[in-house]
């Protein structure tokens, strides 16, 4: 499925806001008539895209598939769209099934805002050397602990509450020139935590702007080790980010 995250808070369910996946959880139990737990590849927060988001569930009934994508895309329109549904194996899960999952970044960098993008692209007026960005994120790719870059969670349990931990394998960080005015972040890992690939984008960023006595892509191994979520100056806005693809 795809979707534009904008009007949505979140993918997660909650019964008090709109989110992808309580919209999506309800109508899959309007059109099955049953309770339908659901689990997705990655849920993203609340105003970030997705171009292919992976949902899985199960169901006691027989299932047309195409009947169901027709029936989710008539009641999920206009900001969600179901591309494909297809049977999976009973040991199948969205989630941890998963090998990879891919994020791309937009960035309008150009002076005079636009209109048609400005609920798709975070807008930098000032130039950015991509060049250096790209040096910036290379110590980034690779197995870390990413908390400087991570929001910090806790699994709760009955009498007490265990910090998540933050260490992942970074496969693939790249920058790219899109379009004249738009420079695209491409990173692709096994798992990502909350805000990681945000403040990645804000770090490269703040170190692309290249302003006097600022950070430079030297600071970015300290600031990877430090462990200290203090060490990056801004995480980018939800709005610029795609969930691209994942894999399994």
């Amino acid at each position: 499925m795809s979707y534009d995250g904008g009007p949505f808070k979140g993918f997660a369910p909650n019964p008090e806001v709109a989110t992808v996946g309580g919209t999506l959880r309800a109508a899959l139990e309007q059109v099955l008539q049953h309770d339908v737990p659901i689990v997705c590849a990655g849920r993203t927060d609340a105003g970030v895209h997705a171009l292919d988001q992976v949902v899985s569930f199960d169901s006691n009934k027989a299932v047309d598939c195409e009947a169901l994508r027709t029936s989710l895309n008539g009641l999920c329109r206009p900001h969600m769209v179901v591309t494909d549904v297809e049977p999976v194996d009973d040991g199948f899960s969205a989630r941890f099934s998963c090998t990879s999952r891919a994020y791309r970044y937009r960035i309008l960098n150009r002076r005079l805002p636009d209109p048609f993008r400005k609920d798709y692209a975070w807008r930098v007026s000032e130039p950015l050397d991509i060049g250096v960005m790209q040096e910036a994120s290379a110590p980034l790719v690779g197995a870390h602990d990413f908390s400087s870059f991570c929001r910090r969670q806790f699994d709760v349990f009955p009498d007490h509450s265990i910090e998540k931990p933050r260490r992942r394998d970074v496969e693939l960080v790249d920058w790219t020139t899109e379009a004249d005015d738009e420079i695209h972040l491409h990173i692709r890992a096994g798992s990502f935590c909350q805000q990681m690939v945000r403040s990645i984008t804000g770090l490269c960023v703040e170190i692309g702007l290249q302003v006097p006595d600022g950070l430079t892509p030297a600071d970015v191994p300290a600031i990877l080790a430090a462990k200290d979520r203090n060490q990056v100056p801004r995480v980018a806005p939800p709005h610029g980010l795609y969930l691209l693809s994942v894999t399994y």
